[in-house]
């Protein structure tokens, strides 16, 4: 029997245990979610509504005199609000930690990280974007499941056509004809994206009745398990590192299908013969895949020109910066847009609520918010382009060990990537202004033909600046496409603040021109001249730092001699940074009082 099994994975190009170690791995973890998902299914019986009204009227007569505590508090809503963010920092945490793992565990394999996180994941979510982007957009627009839901349906054969094309297109590269890892490692990523796609008609279902919650969950779990299987295949067989990230590509698709169909089975409408499918909803699904086509291609346009131009150690590098460079994004800077979108949304509602008087108070309430909250992100974007770009070769031996902190070029990627970063705050927070107080459709879809247009321009620069700077002009590239999108957004804040002044009665001659109120916004959210001095010399001092400790060359990276030298590198940035501190807090002391404003307005 043994033998049997042997040659038939012998048949099929499988020479190695332990890559049969790595198929086995995602089959044993299908059978054990389909096991949960049965028992599951087979707990929770579909409701029959007397069951409903039984347990009202028994909960009723047992507790008179709950009625009257019977809606929802702002206790219940905080705790949930409370669990989801939790579980939200403790997923990114987990993904974080193991990412490092598997850093490590790669050790000089760079190129296979390359071909796994820039062609694959772009071969990935384009069958995603092709099986799913249309249905959302038609079948989101109504809710009548009745006329269009059958369509819903339609998205699982068109995934597993996605799956089979990319499948097709995967198996003629040249790469894949001479590189088996990779061969296979691309036909797992096909079976994750089809597994993935699977779970559309749930996803559908969700988007539909809002229930946001179920989906995240989903995306959390899946997230979770995705990065332990990453860890475990890279244990089994570190000699098929494409094939791991295909395997916790599939984890990751049965994982989330299986959550999803578990949530959402008995309240999923099923596909009714008689109904057939609504041709309207039919066609603009097409349409709206059609269209998003080369909105797709705009989102993965750095992964497009890399894989054009760039070979797969590069792609390495440049995954492997992205990685730690969206670090930041993640955990700081997007909480913190989320949070300005959400007052500036509330704080402009508002004004359009109340007399004239209480209007100019918005108006100066949210003028004085978006002047300080860029502000305070202009600010941390200059500690990362003046400070943390001279400290990623030590931050990339301490985490990722020493084969990736003695890579030159991971450490000059992972600097671009810092003042990347900059820019990407000063991106974030000025266009969730636009996005918090546009008022009609009209606003938004100028700013979306604005990304459309600095889309272009990327397109076009972008494969100059690799040509000549490799990885690091992409991030060139992203960081001027960056600034062109956090310009278009300035301008339209100082058009709606001039806007607002002339028509909350300030008078022809009190009232600026769009021009003038640009220069007043600048001028307002730029750090102080003395501060910006400040900045340049410690971006100077730490750089000297870093030659410096380059310099021992002697030492070798990793020892403990190497890790004191390290030590006075990083103590010298942390005296700089405590001398910027103390050098802004008494020049920007209306900053800080406005700061302190915005946390009480806040309470209030």
């Amino acid at each position: 029997m043994a033998s049997t099994v042997q040659r038939l994975f012998l048949s099929i190009g499988i020479q190695d245990a332990s890559m049969f170690s790595l198929l086995i791995l995602p089959i044993v973890l299908g059978i054990t979610v389909a096991v949960y998902f049965q028992m599951g299914s087979s707990a929770k019986d579909p409701p029959t509504g007397n069951e409903d009204k039984d347990k009202a009227s028994a909960t009723k007569d047992d507790n008179p005199q709950k009625e009257q505590h019977d809606t929802p508090t702002d206790d219940s809503s905080i705790r949930k609000a409370a669990s989801g963010t939790v579980w939200s920092i403790a997923v990114k945490l987990l993904s974080f930690l193991c990412t490092q793992v598997s850093f490590r565990l790669l050790g000089d394999n760079i190129a296979a990280l390359g071909q796994a996180a820039i062609q694959l994941e772009l071969l990935l979510t384009t069958v995603l974007f092709v099986s799913r982007e249309g249905f959302r957009l038609s079948l989101t627009k109504t809710t009548a499941e009745n006329d269009t839901w059958n369509v819903a349906w339609l998205s699982i054969p068109v995934s597993t056509a996605a799956a089979l094309l990319a499948f097709v297109w995967h198996m003629q590269t040249e790469t894949a004809q001479l590189d088996q890892d990779y061969q296979w490692g691309g036909i797992l990523y096909c079976i994750g994206a089809w597994m993935e796609g699977l779970a559309e008609p749930a996803a559908l279902h969700c988007l539909r009745q809002l229930q946001v919650a179920t989906r995240v969950s989903a995306e959390g779990m899946a997230s979770l398990f995705k990065t332990f299987a990453t860890v475990m295949a890279l244990q089994l067989a570190p000699q098929w590192p494409i094939c791991c990230f295909g395997v916790a590509q599939v984890v990751y698709g049965t994982v989330y299908a299986a959550f999803m169909y578990r949530k959402t089975w008995f309240q999923l409408v099923l596909f009714d013969v008689s109904q057939g499918l609504d041709g309207t909803t039919c066609y603009m699904t097409l349409l709206f895949t059609v269209q998003g086509l080369f909105k797709h291609f705009l989102t993965e346009a750095d992964r497009i020109v890399l894989s054009t131009l760039a070979g797969s150690y590069d792609q390495g590098i440049y995954a492997m910066a992205s990685a730690y460079g969206g670090l930041a994004a993640r955990f700081l800077l997007q909480p913190m847009e989320e949070v300005a979108r959400l007052l500036w949304s509330r704080v402009s509602s508002s004004s359009t609520q109340n007399n004239n008087d209480n209007n100019n108070n918005y108006r100066r309430l949210l003028q004085q918010s978006y002047v300080v909250l860029v502000k305070l992100v202009l600010y941390i974007g200059l500690v990362f382009c003046c400070l943390a770009t001279n400290y990623t070769s030590v931050l990339l031996n301490v985490l990722a060990g020493r084969k990736w902190g003695s890579i030159p070029e991971a450490a000059t990627v992972l600097s671009a990537f810092c003042i990347y970063t900059a820019f990407m705050a000063w991106n974030g927070m000025t266009e969730a202004f636009v996005f918090g107080v546009a008022s009609s459709g009209g606003d938004i879809g100028r700013l979306g033909v604005m990304h459309s247009v600095v889309g272009v321009i990327f397109a076009v620069i972008a494969p100059m600046f690799v040509s000549r700077f490799d990885t690091v002009g992409v991030v060139a590239a992203n960081c001027v496409c960056m600034a062109l999108r956090s310009l278009y957004s300035m301008v339209f804040a100082a058009k709606y603040f001039a806007q607002e002044q002339h028509n909350n009665g300030g008078g022809e001659e009190n009232t600026t021109t769009t021009g003038k109120m640009f220069q007043t916004l600048v001028r307002q959210m730029s750090p102080h001249p003395v501060v910006l001095v400040c900045f340049a010399v410690s971006a100077l001092g730490s750089h000297q730092s870093l030659q410096w400790l380059e310099s021992h060359t002697e030492v070798p990276t990793g020892s403990k001699a190497w890790f004191l030298l390290a030590a006075r590198h990083v103590i010298l940035g942390g005296m700089c940074f405590v001398g910027i501190c103390a050098v802004a807090f008494p020049l920007e002391k209306e900053f800080r009082q406005s700061i302190r404003q915005l946390l009480r307005a806040k309470q209030d």
